[in-house]
């Protein structure tokens, strides 16, 4: 029986306001450097990335773009806040995601090695809802190795409609292997990144077919294998979220 959404939310709470770390005022010096970088990153980027630190529940960087596309002018907005401001149906998705993968790194020594990899629509000030895509991985660990900063990545999915259901993957950034939520796979294969490469230089599957000397036939099974992995409608949208997430 899966818990209820009122149940993930109190977890997930508990969870979260449970966690310390052991972090001093030189931790916070030496990271500076790096928090720098992230907001040069964001700039240059013109992307939503915070990094939020468990130790103090607070963030130390925040350049949250989406949120004035959403029309909230007030960019700092608490997490309690956003949490509901997150599409009812989606909120209980995302509790459970991020639960599920704090219990998957707890006590693991490669934790950094894994990001999570989820989207779920956001309610602007108009009523309306947009999907974002979010990558969140931890970003530096305390002297006992706990997670202490988490670098959160976020892209708007605009072409993706309303009713599609969110999508989660925990990944192995160094093997590109699902760990959860589904079989532990590579999200998409050396192959299959290679045809979604010839596809994004406008080449057509007959083209690609005589450029890697296989069968139009295999290519097409290999455009549907991205699209189910990617779980995507058509090809475009498997492009930009494979782009988004780093595998192109």
């Amino acid at each position: 029986m899966e818990p209820r959404p009122a149940e993930l939310e109190h977890t997930y709470l508990r969870l979260t306001r449970s966690l310390s770390c052991r972090v001093d005022e030189q931790d916070y010096v030496k990271i500076k450097p790096k928090i720098a970088a992230l907001e040069e990153l964001a700039r240059v980027e013109n992307r939503s990335i915070s990094l939020y630190d468990i130790n103090s529940k607070s963030f130390l960087l925040k350049t949250d773009r989406h949120m004035e596309l959403l029309g909230y002018k007030n960019r700092e907005i608490e997490v309690s806040r956003y949490h509901r401001m997150v599409h009812p149906d989606d909120q209980p998705f995302l509790y459970d995601s991020e639960l599920q993968m704090y219990r998957y790194l707890e006590g693991r020594d490669d934790k950094m090695d894994y990001k999570l990899v989820y989207d779920y629509r956001v309610r602007a000030t108009d009523g309306s809802y947009i999907r974002f895509l979010h990558q969140m991985a931890i970003f530096a660990c305390d002297r006992d190795r706990h997670a202490w900063l988490m670098l959160v990545i976020s892209d708007i999915l605009q072409q993706y409609p309303e009713e599609l259901h969110p999508r989660r993957v925990l990944l192995n950034t160094k093997t590109q292997k699902v760990c959860l939520f589904d079989k532990e796979q590579e999200l998409v294969t050396s192959r299959e990144k290679e045809i979604v490469r010839l596809i994004s230089q406008g080449l057509d599957s007959n083209q690609i077919a005589d450029r890697l000397c296989i069968s139009i036939h295999t290519v097409n099974n290999h455009r549907q294998n991205i699209l189910a992995k990617t779980q995507t409608r058509h090809i475009a949208q498997a492009m930009y979220y494979l782009r988004c997430i780093g595998l192109l």
